[in-house]
């Protein structure tokens, strides 16, 4: 039998196929060393960890901050407190006898002086009771001073005689009653002040007890606040206060008061401040804020923009030691003004981070640079 021919293009086909072979097994047996591939991925491993262990030394030594040289001053610390005004007294006055209102006095919110009349009732019989008492008072003393006399001629008996001084004493006191009620039903202001309350109108009733009308006295005023616990201890009764009124007004004060005991809900302190007020000028319950001396310190005044916290919270200032090393002062802002802080904490004299503190960590090595003075 005569055997097919393979095609030309067979043959192309197996010889093709044949070095393919060839090829793949030269590559298992070369194999065994590191291809192209292999090569790149090694490189980019080593270079991911060059980068770590460059990441994990320190920082380059040098990085310029800007710095200012800060010097601590004495001041005083202030209490601030927000508080009202409010009288130096107030009182409300009530009926001491009973009668109808026959006539009104001064009107509400009218300033009234000692004495002055504010309300009368009728007097109804009262200055006959009067009258009557007068007249028996004289009768019950000229018993008593002929018993006297006949005491000195032996007439009388010890017992008729203190009868008598008895009888004069009771007409006394009869006769003090009814002047006395007669001049109650004339209501008059116990001090100056101002008429805050009436409570009757012509006409009324009234009755021993029943309220008549309420008077403030705005001279001095009194500015009032609670304080914490914390400032108490610093404020004292006859310490000076500054009072800032809500329309800008500043006046100088005196502490007259300090509360012992806190108020059981808020744990404060109420405290009273006496302040001028003769002409009656500013009235009571405006909003008042307060100052108090609370002691002395030394602090730095800073800008806020300063402060800044470390790992744990806490609020303070970076600095530059001698050595140019970064170095964290946790401090206490002692008192806010409107254009900074004062702060403790740090040391007498302190070289500050005033630009690039948030660039830096503590224990950098840095190259200070002083702003310059304007």
């Amino acid at each position: 039998m005569k055997r097919p021919m393979l095609s030309k293009s067979s043959l192309m086909a197996t010889a093709l196929a044949a070095a393919v072979v060839l090829w793949m097994l030269t590559g298992m047996v070369v194999g065994s060393g590191a291809g192209p591939r292999d090569e790149a991925a090694a490189a980019s491993a080593n270079g991911s960890a060059a980068a770590a262990r460059s990441d994990a030394l320190p920082r380059p030594a040098g990085l310029r901050v800007t710095v200012r040289k800060s010097v601590a001053e004495q001041i005083v610390r202030d209490v601030v407190v927000n508080g009202r005004t409010e009288p130096g007294r107030v009182v409300e006055i009530k009926a001491e006898t009973e009668g109808r209102v026959v006539e009104l006095g001064a009107e509400r919110g009218a300033r009234v002086a000692e004495g002055e009349s504010l309300v009368r009732l009728d007097v109804r019989d009262r200055e006959a009771v009067v009258a009557r008492a007068e007249a028996l008072l004289a009768h019950r003393r000229q018993q008593y001073e002929a018993a006297m006399r006949l005491e000195g001629q032996q007439l009388v008996a010890q017992l008729q005689i203190a009868e008598a001084k008895a009888q004069l004493a009771a007409a006394e006191a009869e006769l003090e009653a009814a002047r006395l009620d007669l001049a109650r039903t004339r209501i008059t202001a116990p001090f100056d002040g101002v008429l805050e309350e009436r409570s009757v109108e012509l006409g009324d009733y009234v009755g021993i007890g029943d309220s008549i009308a309420m008077i403030a006295d705005n001279d001095p005023l009194l500015a009032v606040g609670d304080v914490s616990e914390r400032d108490v201890r610093a404020i004292t009764v006859g310490a000076p206060g500054r009072v800032k009124l809500i329309d800008g007004t500043i006046i100088d004060g005196i502490v007259r008061y300090v509360s012992p005991v806190a108020n059981a809900n808020t744990r404060t302190f109420r405290i009273e401040i006496t302040i001028p007020n003769p002409d009656y000028a500013f009235p009571a319950g405006m909003t008042a804020e307060v100052r108090l001396p609370a002691g002395e310190t030394e602090a730095h005044f800073l800008s806020p923009a300063l402060l800044t916290l470390d790992d744990a919270g806490n609020i303070g200032v970076k600095t530059v030691d001698q050595n140019g090393v970064v170095r964290f002062h946790e401090v206490e802002i002692f008192r806010s003004a409107s254009d900074g802080v004062w702060v403790t904490g740090l040391p007498k004299e302190a070289v500050v981070i005033t630009v690039g503190q948030g660039f830096v960590a503590v224990g950098d090595r840095v190259e200070p640079v002083f702003e310059e003075r304007q």
